[in-house]
């Protein structure tokens, strides 16, 4: 029995420890988005997500939130236009929320993000 715990405990580390790496290359890949053109929207938020994501489902109230006072491109990567375009962006984890201004991709975020949060980079004058 102490054999099956230990077992237990050591694929839930190696599990997370898996998920903990995974989430970092995912966010040292956005940040290699900034200042990349983005060409279907001039200034506002484009927002990859997926209806299976429950992160995404967390999401969506701070996208709704956004919606009411920047625009906001929702991006479906499970939809064969979303797919290719999160291939082109090198897209790898849902959410991802992209910050544009002047048809330049100034930040990018990974994971669930306060409105308040996305909306101060969107309207920062740097």
């Amino acid at each position: 029995m102490e054999s099956l715990l230990k077992l237990i405990a050591l694929f839930l580390a190696l599990f997370f420890g898996f998920m903990l790496v995974l989430r970092l290359y995912a966010t040292i890949r956005s940040r290699r988005m900034h200042g990349r053109s983005f060409h279907r929207l001039k200034d506002g938020v484009v927002y990859f997500y997926s209806e299976r994501c429950g992160a995404c489902r967390l999401m969506k109230p701070e996208v709704e939130k956004l919606k009411e006072k920047i625009k906001v491109l929702e991006v479906d990567v499970f939809t064969e236009e979303g797919s290719k375009l999160a291939k082109e962006y090198g897209i790898m984890a849902t959410p991802t929320t992209l910050v544009v201004r002047g048809g330049i991709i100034k930040r990018a975020f990974v994971g669930v993000v306060k409105a308040e949060r996305i909306l101060q980079e969107a309207i920062s004058n740097d």
